[in-house]
């Protein structure tokens, strides 16, 4: 396992008030999983699917700065020191 950062931002830094916490796992999903489980409690069910176990499909996460979509998705594998992002869509003009 690797140790690598998960960066919350916008609503997820507000509702857990913090803006980084770090996690060992081998993918995007050991991360998140373990983030849901964590912190489920303070997360709105906007934020999870409905089984409540993940994040909900409209998340945006980000490994280094690329999209896991389109990466291999949550099997997507990490490296020591890697970053992990998460935040909701934002758009506007």
């Amino acid at each position: 396992m690797v140790k690598v950062k998960l960066h919350l931002l916008n609503i997820f830094a507000l509702k857990i008030g913090e803006n980084t916490i770090e996690y060992e796992g081998n993918t995007v999903g050991d991360i998140i999983s373990q983030f849901v489980k964590d912190y489920k409690a303070k997360l709105d069910d906007g934020l999870l699917n409905a089984t409540k176990r993940k994040l909900h499909k409209d998340i945006l996460v980000l490994v280094n700065g690329r999209n896991i979509e389109y990466l291999n998705k949550y099997k997507t594998e990490l490296k020591e020191g890697d970053k992990v992002y998460i935040s909701i869509a934002l758009s506007g003009g």
